[in-house]
């Protein structure tokens, strides 16, 4: 499996960075970290993916605010920051278990 990394603007609200990063993952890899970077003099997210065996898609993904409660049936897999809505923010990321 390699790694490989897409960036996703900074602007955007968590519901769309969550439906970008499920648009990834159907395409056979699976969300694995981001770093706030700088691209074209902007903040945004870098998202390192892993690839993953054709027609695998893993179990869904949610992102929340760091505070925001654990969605039920979910296990954390990442915690870090993210650019949303302009603003660097401290996010958790949880999967379906």
């Amino acid at each position: 499996m390699s790694i490989y990394e897409v960036i996703i603007p900074g602007n955007h609200n968590l519901k769309t960075i969550n439906d970008m990063i499920a648009g990834e993952e159907a395409g056979a890899s699976e969300f694995q970290s981001n770093i706030v970077n700088y691209s074209n003099n902007k903040l945004v997210n870098l998202c390192t993916f892993k690839t993953l065996p054709d027609g695998t898609i893993p179990k869904p993904l949610t992102i929340v605010d760091y505070d925001d409660p654990q969605p039920g049936g979910t296990k954390k897999v990442w915690t870090g920051a993210m650019m949303v809505k302009g603003e660097n923010t401290a996010v958790a990321a949880y999967r379906k278990s």
